[in-house]
């Protein structure tokens, strides 16, 4: 429970160091996603779970809407990655018209999978009820659609390892670390539709992943901020 809050805490840090940027207009697309997935982790967060769903037209709307949530700040960032890094069949995939497809179906099956199994207690991700197969399948669509964006994105990012720029390397080894625990996390999620107890595992998985994602973001984002200061001191 309480990493929960540490997740949903530093996601939240991130995004806010992106907002002064994107009150400029600057780098909107990453502090969007960024801000996505922060609400997501903190939707999920058993204060804010509780209270938001007590206000939710029917019990655990609220996990709904974080997992629509995740899946479009994951969209987001997918498409700023593949975008930087020059891969544009990589981000039609993403973003185009298969990766819409994509995403809305594996978000509209969660819908109807959800409509089968939403009226137990109110729990993230409905885990109160992980005796029921069909929840489980419930649980392990949503890591689905990660893997999906992860499996596309590994392979552009892993010469970035090799670049001859510091700030390169570092962002390619956080991305491919965050990105590698997202297909790792549908591994387990797969298990758990055989073996319930897996389950808390990959919920920290989960996090640690979407932090080194952030953290890639992070990392890119600030190096841009230096490049264009430099640039100004440069011809000003």
């Amino acid at each position: 429970m309480l990493i929960t809050y540490l997740f949903a805490i530093l996601l939240a840090a991130f995004a806010l160091t992106r907002l002064p940027s994107a009150i400029r207009g600057q780098n909107v697309l990453i502090a969007s996603s960024a801000t996505a997935v922060a609400i997501a982790f903190t939707l999920i967060t058993p204060n804010v779970y509780a209270s938001a769903d007590q206000l939710a037209p029917f019990p655990n709307f609220t996990d709904l809407v974080a997992k629509l949530a995740l899946f479009s700040g994951l969209l987001l960032a997918g498409t700023q990655v593949a975008r930087a890094w020059r891969a544009p069949a990589t981000q039609r995939l993403i973003s185009g018209r298969v990766g819409v497809a994509v995403f809305l179906g594996v978000f509209l099956l969660e819908v109807v999978l959800f409509a089968l199994v939403h009226d137990g207690g109110h729990t993230p991700d409905l885990a109160d009820q992980l005796g029921n197969p069909l929840d489980r399948l419930y649980s392990t669509i949503a890591t689905a659609y990660p893997a999906y964006i992860a499996v596309l994105l590994l392979p552009r990012l892993r010469p970035g390892l090799t670049s001859t720029s510091r700030t390169t390397r570092a962002t390619s080894l956080f991305l491919l670390v965050g990105f590698g625990l997202a297909v790792a996390r549908f591994a387990l999620a797969l298990v758990t539709v055989a073996l319930p107890p897996t389950y808390y595992v990959g919920q920290v998985v989960s996090g640690i992943a979407a932090l080194f994602v952030a953290l890639g973001l992070a990392t890119a984002f600030f190096a841009r901020i230096r490049r264009a200061r430099r640039a100004a001191r440069q011809f000003g």
